[in-house]
């Protein structure tokens, strides 16, 4: 599933970082990496490029840091399960959400996370891959079958694009197709 994965845990959480999974573990962990968080606590991460398994479930968490898309990734071979969580407005998720109906949630899906920069642009995306093959989307600017379009609002002043009924919509999209396995 991962690699570098602690053996005998039932539940591993994930969040994405600069493009890459990220767990955080104990301090002493081998190849973890020590950093301070925005709020000054000293964290130990590890990274990978990539996770496998089945997409099993995918919820929605609200805290005091923002609203999060959890997508629920279970090891075939075993009882392992990831949950990787992701903030729910970000290209990161809504790459993610626009694949989904594609894949063949029979089937094993690597999910891999990128940071693609461009200039002084960064864009965050996810790629789904099934069988060495990388999926397409399922919903793009030529063929939205439905998804509404981002709507630009003035905040503060400053004009900026609204993703809101976008997302929404992608997640009650995929929502629908997810067959629950438990």
């Amino acid at each position: 599933m991962l690699t570098n994965s602690s053996q005998g845990q039932n539940v591993v959480f994930l969040s994405i970082s600069n493009g890459k999974l990220c767990r955080r573990v104990d301090a002493g962990t081998p190849n973890a990496i020590e950093r301070t968080t925005k709020t000054g606590k000293q964290v130990h991460e590890l990274f990978f490029t990539g996770v496998m398994g089945h997409i099993v479930n995918l919820d929605i968490k609200e805290n005091d840091y923002g609203k999060f898309l959890l997508v629920t990734i279970k090891d075939a071979g075993s009882d392992q399960k990831c949950i990787l969580e992701m903030n729910f407005s970000s290209g990161y998720s809504t790459t993610f959400l626009k694949t989904l109906p594609n894949v063949d949630l029979g089937q094993n899906v690597e999910i891999n996370p990128a940071l693609i920069i461009d200039g002084d642009k960064k864009k965050s995306v996810i790629f789904l891959k099934q069988s060495g093959q990388t999926i397409k989307h399922a919903y793009t600017k030529d063929n939205p079958k439905g998804m509404p379009d981002m709507v630009k609002v003035k905040v503060k002043g400053k004009e900026q694009w609204d993703d809101t009924d976008r997302i929404e919509w992608l997640y009650q999209k995929a929502k629908s197709i997810i067959n629950l396995p438990f």
